[in-house]
């Protein structure tokens, strides 16, 4: 069952962010914004808990088994993608760029850090 939590958790999360974009309401823009930010470590506390109890969680929907795997193919995909998404504006490569080192920021952290 909690397996169906996380899923429902992160459709949300990620259905929230969206609508944070594409309102026109500054009261609904706030409030989407609190729950996006806040839900994954609300969520994170819970299931560290759970497992505490009840032993890791085996079964949960994912893209892949392997979360390294998974960001190296985003970079992939960032890399060939960064000028079609940017359109050549400095400012939006830079951010870009930003959110690229945080990928390889995390794959140094997950393959050298023990």
């Amino acid at each position: 069952m909690i397996e169906k939590l996380i899923s429902r958790v992160f459709k949300a999360r990620n259905a929230t962010h969206v609508r944070h974009w594409k309102t026109n309401s500054y009261a609904q823009h706030e409030a989407l914004g609190d729950f996006y930010e806040g839900i994954i470590s609300a969520l994170d506390k819970y299931v560290e808990a759970h497992q505490g109890l009840f032993g890791l969680i085996k079964d949960v929907p994912e893209d892949t088994k392997d979360a390294t795997e998974a960001l190296r193919a985003d970079l992939v995909w960032l890399s060939e993608n960064r000028d079609k998404v940017s359109n050549g504006v400095p400012a939006l490569e830079n951010i870009f760029d930003e959110l690229t080192a945080l990928y390889l920021k995390t794959l140094y952290k997950l393959e050298n850090l023990r």
